[in-house]
């Protein structure tokens, strides 16, 4: 049985990238970044791309962006 999760549960639990990617169709790409510990493959391959940036403001997203919210990871990963 798979996990099935929204916005609102990524506010309170954190859930491993494997659970993420099989929701990331649903969720929101900036609570996704706010609220879980992400990794660069991750981000360059729902948060910086386009196909799931569904929302005009996720337009906005850019490395800086996810470097704020992810610190522990590198523009050198990002780019």
């Amino acid at each position: 049985m798979e996990t099935y999760i929204t916005d609102i549960d990524l506010r309170k639990k954190k859930y491993s990238l494997d659970v993420l990617e099989k929701n990331v169709n649903h969720l929101s790409i900036k609570v996704l970044l706010h609220s879980q510990h992400l990794d660069a493959d991750f981000c360059k391959k729902y948060i910086l791309n386009e196909e799931y940036q569904f929302a005009k403001d996720y337009y906005t997203i850019t490395i800086e962006y996810i470097l704020k919210w992810q610190p522990h990871l590198s523009y050198k990963e990002l780019a």
